[in-house]
């Protein structure tokens, strides 16, 4: 199965996987504190760690994007 991306794709996937990552993190921050009752504390260490599951899962969707168009441009030259 061929996958071919437009960059409207791509860029709503990216931002759907960093708010993804912030909103579990959130989540479970939240409800670490309310469990707790240590407010902010869990609350904001959560979101940090979301926010830096979302960038890094971010990366990796544009390296295999990138490594997809490599890909396709050494199979383009060979036919060439």
């Amino acid at each position: 199965m061929k996958k071919d991306y437009s960059q409207a794709q791509l860029a709503w996937r990216m931002v759907i996987e960093l708010v993804a990552g912030l909103l579990i993190g959130f989540g479970i921050g939240y409800g670490l504190d309310h469990l707790f009752g240590t407010m902010p504390l869990f609350l904001v260490l959560f979101i940090g760690f979301g926010l830096a599951a979302g960038v890094k899962t971010m990366l990796r969707s544009a390296n295999e994007v990138q490594e997809r168009r490599l890909a396709l441009d050494a199979a383009e030259k060979r036919e060439d």
